[in-house]
């Protein structure tokens, strides 16, 4: 059997992508990373930080972030 390829098409796979983050956000399933702030601690996702922020990303790569979660005096939380 020889080789094959096969292509495949996702129709609008950003917005299906942004609304599945979101709801693993939401769901906090798959949280792998835990971040702190103002005396508070929120769940993400160690492969949304990395890809959305090179700060995270540089910091992913060296540290891993383990517990405890990284303080972050000069970030203000919403929500």
């Amino acid at each position: 059997m020889g080789d094959q390829q096969f292509f495949l098409k996702w129709n609008d796979f950003q917005t299906n992508m942004v609304t599945s983050f979101r709801h693993l956000r939401d769901e906090k399933s798959f949280t792998d990373v835990t971040l702190a702030c103002e005396g508070q601690t929120c769940k993400a996702h160690k492969m949304v930080l990395s890809a959305c922020s090179p700060y995270f990303k540089s910091l992913l790569e060296v540290k891993g972030l383990a517990e405890p979660p990284p303080q972050m005096p000069s970030i203000k939380r919403e929500g």
